[in-house]
Formats: C-alpha cells, structure tokens, sequence
C-alpha cells in the first residue's frame, strides 16, 4: 500500500513538473516575438507621435503639469532613497523642462522606437523602448489612458525574448555576415516562449479584471452600459442612436461583452477554442472601438492577443513560406 502511494505521488509530480516545463521552457521559435515587435513598435510610435507639438505645453515650466505639481500630487521621488512615503517613477523629463531639451529628447526617443520597430539592436533598444515609454506615463500619469499599460507590458517582456531574431535588420546584417537566407526559420528558443507565456498570463489577468470591474457596476448587470457608450457623442465614432428601438439588442451586447471577458482567460487555453475566442475579440475590440472611440487601446488588445497565436500560424498569414517547408512551386502553364 505504501508503495502504491509513494508510486502515485511521484508520478503526479512528474506530469505536473513536465508540464510546468512544457508551459514555459519549451523552446519555440521567435517569430511570434518579432511580430510583437512590429505591431508594438508601431503603437508605440502612434503614443510618441501624440505629443508631437504638446511637449512644452504639457511638461514645460510653464506648461499644464509642472514637475513639481507632478511630483506633489502623484507622490513620485526623484531618486529611490529620497524619502519615506514616496513612489520611484523614472522620468528623464522631470530634468528637462526647456522647450529645446524637451524636443531632443522627444526626437531621441522616437530613433530609439524607430529602431526597436525596425529590429536594430534590438537587446538595448527593446530596453531602452520600455524606458521611453515609461518617461511619458511617469511624467504625466494623470493623462494616461488605457493603452499605456498593455503597450508598456508588451513591450517590457519582449525585452525578455530575442524579438530582432526574424523580421528585422539585425536578422538582415545576421544573414549577411553568415551568408543564408534571412527568412530561413531563426534557432528555437526558450527566452521566446518565457516571453510570450508571460504575455499571455498577463493578457488573461487584464481581462480578469475587466470583467470583475464591470460586474461591480449596475449598469452592466442591468444590460445598460453598452447603450450609455454609444449615447456618449463626444468620444464615439459611430452614431448608432438607432439602437434605441431594439434594446433587446443593446442588453444583449452589454451581456455578451463581460461574459466573453469572463470565458476568455479559461478558454483561451483549450487548443480547439483558441481559434474562436481570437476571431471574437476581434470583432469585439473592432465594435468597441467604434462606439468608444478607443482605437489604440483596442488595437493594442488585439495586438497582445497575437501571443496566442502559435508561430506556424502567423508565418502562414505573413510569410510566404512556412516554417520548415521552402515556398511551393509554381504550377507549370498549361501551353
């Protein structure tokens, strides 16, 4: 009987601690990463672009968020043992205030995106990427909205993973120091898929507490919420008004909308309904967007949601060849 029992236990722990591996120290392969790059390089570049003429409005000494008023109100120390009762909130721009600085910094920050998008030297320019980013929520973290933090937690794991390891310009000097193809399919690797589970259990907390904050409010228990945004003129960019003879329809949207944020972070895990959770964010992050006026918040969402996606999957969307096969030949002309 012992025997049995010892004989149990030190199977479970062998398929449990396989699994954990499996989860998160599989080796896979990066392309999935290098996408996440790309697409949140690009928003990241749409947030930096935001404050093209609005620096020295916002962050100069004269401007609507002097540092000082910041640094009061946000409880933000400049330096990690300023004091007790303070939070460290990074910002260079709480040193520059003068509109030349704030511009060479500006300009500074978005070559260090640029490249981060462009996949050049993509281990310090992941990191420094983060860090840009950073500065502006730091700096102004009351004008912050809800793309900063899915932006800033994308790009802070992929400073984890070999994100430059296809689709970029370090995988093009690669390829060319080495002499092959640079779309050949880069090394497996673990710091990949540490990275992408990362975004993906972070992604499925997001949506845990979307859904949680959503059903403290009694509007969406009452199916009323969905109706309140689309009324709401000035952030929308549909006029869908005409719902209001069919608000059955608006009820029923309101429900659907916390109950897919409720099933997704159970679901997304099971390999058959992976697939039809990724297609019905979507459309749900495409509806939203209309009616809310959110674009980046929800196209970032979609974007993060890419971390599903296995890699085979998104070189047959992007690529012309797949992942271990060369491209197929051409059929012959019929003469």
């Amino acid at each position: 009987m012992g025997a049995a029992i010892k004989d149990y236990f030190a199977e479970l722990a062998d398929g449990v601690g396989g699994a954990w591996n499996r989860f998160w120290f599989r080796a896979v392969d990066p392309f999935s990463t290098s996408v996440l790059r790309i697409a949140s390089g690009l928003m990241a570049l749409l947030y930096l672009c935001s404050f093209n003429g609005e620096l020295t409005r916002w962050f100069g000494p004269q401007g609507l968020l002097p540092s000082n008023n910041v640094r009061q109100l946000t409880g933000a120390a400049s330096s990690a043992s300023e004091g007790a009762g303070t939070v460290f909130r990074f910002s260079y721009f709480y040193w520059l205030e003068q509109p030349v600085e704030l511009r060479i910094a500006h300009v500074a920050g978005l070559l260090v995106v640029v490249l981060f998008t462009a996949g050049a030297f993509t281990r310090i320019t992941s990191i420094l990427s983060v860090v840009v980013i950073a500065a502006y929520v730091h700096r102004a973290p009351m004008i912050a909205g809800h793309l900063e933090p899915v932006l800033i937690m994308v790009m802070f794991y992929l400073c984890i993973a070999p994100s430059g390891a296809c689709l970029s310009i370090d995988r093009w000097r690669a390829a060319r120091r080495e002499d092959h193809d640079p779309l050949q399919q880069a090394a497996p690797s673990v710091a990949a898929n540490i990275a992408v589970r990362l975004i993906q259990v972070h992604l499925a907390g997001f949506y845990i507490i979307m859904a949680l904050s959503k059903l403290a409010g009694f509007t969406w228990w009452t199916g009323e919420s969905m109706w309140w945004l689309i009324a709401h003129s000035e952030s929308r960019l549909v006029d869908l008004t005409s719902l209001h003879e069919y608000l059955h329809v608006v009820n029923a949207w309101t429900h659907a909308v916390v109950l897919f944020e409720l099933v997704f972070p159970v679901l997304i895990w099971n390999r058959l309904a992976r697939p039809l959770l990724l297609a019905v964010s979507v459309v749900m992050w495409g509806t939203l967007a209309l009616v809310t006026g959110l674009l980046a918040f929800c196209a970032m969402m979609v974007i993060a949601g890419l971390a599903f996606v296995p890699p085979a999957g998104l070189r047959a969307i992007g690529c012309r060849r797949s992942a271990n096969l060369p491209a197929e030949p051409r059929p012959a002309e019929s003469p």
